[in-house]
């Protein structure tokens, strides 16, 4: 009887010793989440000034000058209420070829020279990195979509545009930001004009609220 006791009591014992480490590692899980460091206070109101290309069309490059006004509703959520872009445009000689060649016009609506656009702005990722162990960044990823309006010289087309960012921190006030988007326009919705654009731009932050990190 001793014996069949001893045995039951050292399976209990056994059967225990699983659970209690399980509700230990359960227990460092709940820690690592808790660390995790929250964004700092970011300003409601963003003004932008960037340089950009536009490399999709075959007939001229553009070399672009952009600005935009966005406001930040929350860490998650912003308004880019108006950007417009400007564009140096570079011929590549093939238009004029294709004229003396093959009396070809080449576009309907000519050379995009300037874009206004309204987005949605989502920002979903956010984290910091090292440079050379020795400062400290923090960056965002950031998605937009929303109206655009194309100035071209023979057509004033409406449409969208959708597109990706990355901005970099650089301290309280100024970020520096990575754009790439695609502007499609519709004109009189028979067919899409596809513009790629890229853009390096630097940003200034204000409006701040109480000095506190985000909850």
């Amino acid at each position: 009887m001793r014996l069949r006791t001893g045995t039951l009591a050292l399976l209990l014992l056994l059967a225990a010793a699983p659970a209690g480490a399980q509700g230990s590692s359960v227990t460092g899980q709940g820690g690592e989440l808790y660390s995790i460091e929250k964004r700092d206070l970011m300003g409601s109101h963003e003004l932008m000034l960037s340089v950009g290309v536009l490399p999709m069309d075959a007939f001229a490059k553009g070399l672009t000058l952009q600005g935009s006004y966005t406001y930040h509703f929350s860490h998650l959520i912003a308004w880019e209420i108006i950007g417009g872009t400007y564009s140096f445009n570079f011929s590549t000689g093939l238009e004029q070829e294709l004229k003396d060649r093959f009396l070809v016009q080449a576009t309907e609506v000519g050379e995009l020279q300037w874009m206004l656009h309204s987005n949605f702005v989502l920002k979903p990722l956010y984290g910091k990195f090292a440079l050379t162990n020795d400062k400290l960044f923090s960056a965002e990823m950031f998605f937009v979509l929303g109206y655009a309006l194309g100035g071209y010289t023979a057509a004033l087309p409406s449409g969208f545009d959708v597109g990706i960012g990355i901005r970099m921190f650089l301290g309280k006030y100024f970020s520096l930001r990575l754009d790439l988007r695609d502007y499609l326009f519709l004109p009189d919705f028979k067919k899409v004009e596809n513009n790629l654009f890229v853009s390096l731009g630097l940003s200034l932050t204000f409006g701040f609220g109480e000095e506190q990190k985000e909850e």
